[in-house]
């Protein structure tokens, strides 16, 4: 089997990421209304994570986008995790860890103090997937003063680097 790659997204990937990403949020988290042109972060993923200090990274097996990740800079070094998406038929193969593993060591390195992300309740598998790893669950008046919170998240998760 080959491995998986974990590489820096370039906008060579921009259309098949945003393909992978919008397809996961329509047909497996059943997430209305989802299009390109309302993930404005999609639109421009250098400008939006990784000019601004953070950064985004895939998972690529055979070739092809399995997982994406990103990290969002936020003050006080502190770092938002955003855009964890893992192709269902690859789970099995620790993607999602590896990708997570990538993102910690990078986030240790880059003098991250922690790393702070929402999800949605109804996802109790990426639940328990944060709390495996570390992850500590948090109440919304604790997240730091500009992470910006989406609309549906409704659990906040933490975790000290």
């Amino acid at each position: 089997m080959k491995d998986i790659e974990i590489i820096q997204y370039t906008d060579d990937y921009k259309q098949e990421v945003n393909e992978f990403i919008i397809n996961i949020k329509l047909h497996e988290f059943d997430i209305e209304n989802v299009t390109y042109d309302n993930q404005p972060d999609l639109k421009n993923i250098l400008g939006t994570y990784i000019n601004t200090g953070g950064q985004f990274w895939l998972a690529l097996y055979e070739g092809k986008v399995v997982g994406t990740i990103a990290l969002l800079k936020l003050k006080d070094n502190n770092s938002a995790l955003k855009r964890v998406y893992v192709d269902s038929n690859t789970r099995n193969m620790k993607i999602g860890k590896k990708l997570l593993d990538h993102v910690t060591q990078h986030a240790h390195d880059d003098g991250i103090k922690s790393i702070y992300l929402g999800t949605i309740d109804k996802f109790e598998a990426a639940q328990h997937f944060y709390r495996k790893n570390g992850f500590h669950l948090i109440p919304k008046e604790e997240l730091p003063s500009d992470f910006s919170v989406a609309p549906q998240d409704n659990r906040f998760y933490y975790k000290d680097i």
